[in-house]
Parts: C-alpha cells; sequence; structure tokens
C-alpha cells in the first residue's frame, strides 16, 4: 500500500471518528432533531376549571402545533402550587415535565418554614400571561377614586377592610398593599379568604370594604351593571374598558409581578428547553391562545428563557426582602 494511500486512510478513520463522537454530544442551541418523541406532562397547580387552568390549557394546545408532539394537562393541587412543584423538581430533567408557575408559587411559597425549594432548583424556560388585580369596592361606596379612599384611611386607621387570599406575607398582593401603607402613611385592616368567590360575596354583603382579587366572570358583570366599582390595580395590568384607572407601577413605582411562567427541572437540557421556548413564543401569537386569555381579562406577557430567568432573580431577591421587612413589622406590634 502507498505511502498516500495510508495517509488516506488515516484522514477518513479519523474523521470518521470526529463524527460519531459529534453525534453523540448536544451541542448547545443546535438542538436533538429527535425531541420530542413522545406527550409531554404539563403540571398545572390549579383545579380545573379556573382562569389559570383554562389559560394553561390554551397555550400548551397552541404550543403543540409548533412542537410536533402533544402535552398532557395533570392538575395537581395543593400548599399555593407547591405540591405540583416539588413535583417537577423531583423530575428527570430530560424534557418530557414540565408545568406552569403562578407568583404565589415562587415568590411566597419559598419564604415559608419549612420550604423545600426556591427559583434556582428549576430551569425557566418562558413566560406567557399575567393576571389583573383590581382593586374593587361596591358601586354604592362612599369613595369616587383612589386618592379618596387613601384621605379617607389617614383619618380612620385600620378603618378600610380589604380581603386577601392569606396573610400579607403570604400573599403578594399583600406585600404590594403594605407598601402603599408606607408611602401614604395609612393602616389596612386585612381579611382573608379562600378565593375571589368568597370575598366578593363578603364585599356585596357589606362585610369588607374592598377585595383585592382577581376578576372573574360575574365580578365583570356585576362591573357592567354597576354593583361593583374598580378604583386602583395591585400592577400595571388593566382590565379592558376600565383602563383610565389608575395601577400601582404608575403611581408608586411597584406592583404585583407579569408572572404565569413554563418551568421545569433543574439541569433541563439546552435542546429542550430552546425547542420549547420558540414553540411558545410562537403559541402567543395564535388567534386560539389571544382570544382564550381575553375571554378570561388575562393579558399576554411573553418573556422568553433568559429575560424571564433574568426576571425572575431580580423578583424574588426583591421579594425576600419585603417579606422579611413585613415580617419584621408583625413581630413589633405582638410585643
Amino acid at each position: 500500500m502507498s505511502r498516500e494511500l495510508k495517509r488516506m486512510l488515516v484522514i477518513v478513520m479519523v474523521l470518521g471518528s470526529w463524527l460519531v463522537l459529534f453525534q453523540n454530544i448536544d451541542i448547545a442551541g443546535a438542538g436533538d432533531p429527535d425531541y420530542p418523541t413522545k406527550p409531554i406532562d404539563f403540571y398545572i397547580s390549579i383545579g380545573a376549571g379556573g382562569s389559570t387552568d383554562l389559560a394553561c390549557r390554551a397555550i400548551i394546545d397552541a404550543a403543540s402545533k409548533h412542537l410536533g408532539q402533544s402535552f398532557t394537562p395533570i392538575n395537581k393541587v395543593g400548599a399555593s402550587g407547591a405540591i405540583a412543584a416539588m413535583t417537577i423538581k423531583t423530575a428527570k430533567p430530560d424534557g418530557y415535565t414540565i408545568g406552569a408557575c403562578t407568583p404565589s408559587t415562587i415568590f411566597i411559597v419559598p419564604f415559608k418554614e419549612g420550604a423545600k425549594y426556591d427559583y434556582a432548583d428549576f430551569t425557566w424556560i418562558q413566560n406567557f400571561g399575567s393576571y389583573v388585580f383590581p382593586l374593587v369596592v361596591r358601586g354604592d361606596s362612599p369613595w369616587q377614586t383612589w386618592d379618596e379612599l387613601i384621605a379617607w384611611a389617614r383619618k380612620n386607621p385600620r378603618g378600610v377592610k380589604i380581603a386577601i387570599s392569606g396573610a400579607r406575607f403570604l400573599d403578594y398582593k399583600g406585600l404590594v398593599l403594605w407598601q402603599i401603607e408606607q408611602k401614604e402613611n395609612v393602616e389596612f385592616t386585612y381579611l382573608t379568604y379562600k378565593g375571589t368567590h368568597d370575598a366578593q360575596g363578603a364585599l356585596l354583603g357589606g362585610h369588607i370594604s374592598i377585595m383585592a382579587m382577581s376578576i372573574i366572570p360575574t365580578t365583570r358583570s356585576y362591573l357592567e351593571t354597576g354593583k361593583l366599582r374598580i378604583l386602583a390595580y395591585l400592577g400595571k395590568n388593566k382590565a379592558p374598558g376600565y383602563e383610565n384607572l389608575p395601577a400601582a407601577n404608575e403611581v408608586y413605582g411597584f406592583g404585583i409581578p407579569d408572572f404565569l411562567a413554563v418551568y421545569g427541572p433543574k439541569g433541563l437540557p439546552d435542546y429542550a428547553v430552546r425547542k420549547l421556548d420558540r414553540a411558545f413564543s410562537k403559541a402567543v401569537k395564535e388567534p386560539s391562545f389571544i382570544k382564550a386569555m381575553n375571554r378570561m381579562n388575562m393579558p399576554i406577557v411573553y418573556m422568553d428563557h433568559d429575560t424571564l430567568t433574568k426576571y425572575l432573580a431580580e423578583t424574588f431577591s426583591k421579594t425576600a426582602k419585603l417579606i422579611e421587612q413585613v415580617k419584621a413589622e408583625e413581630a413589633r406590634k405582638k410585643k
């Protein structure tokens, strides 16, 4: 065999070895051409039929068209989303177990005693939605504006009774209201209710002054008939038809986080993250998804993997400081 032929054979063998090697390496960003090869389990921490559940089903239905594979929605309710979060945290990071995360699941639960996770225990894929949190009073309320309510609250400490979902440091709405108390030098009284339906009944019955919860279909009906009225918003998002009212972000520079995100276990392969993010980025533009979100008064807020990861880290840090401040204040009051 000639020297030239031997040289050519060596080159062919080396190139062949390199080809085999690269076929078995996941090149970041290049993606696995075979993923996904089966349906993806998608955990939803809210019960079936609610606005969050319907939003999740709408986004995964739209995303499946662009991913080429279906999702299996699984409602796993309990502990403010912690049960679903732990299921995702402990799942195999292969891209076949993901879910939707709400603000309380990641900005509140990790700060509870005995918490078993925080934001760094997950891979953040993308954000697709958010919520509208109006401050609602009865139609015959003496306060016609938010400024009027604040002025009355200064003269009547703890006279304004506000319905929220939990203790101030266990509810993001409570954290925003606490900041407003500090800014305006007022003090509210907080009453906890399981959900908007219960709080709305208490408001209509005159047991509370104001409701700080999301809009449900009956809320919209009562707003249209004048039985209820919006004074302001705890975040920057506003309900259609009521955009002229003030929002906390506009007035105070802070508010409820824009957050309804898709996440998976820590260590999710880059090819899975990028493929999923790409599919969801197209899904948020699907007419069927847009229609579903509009029907539920839920804003579409898209953040890709990189933007969301940065946003979450910053918001998580701010929330930790807020919770410590609220806890310290409540400890002082108990002395």
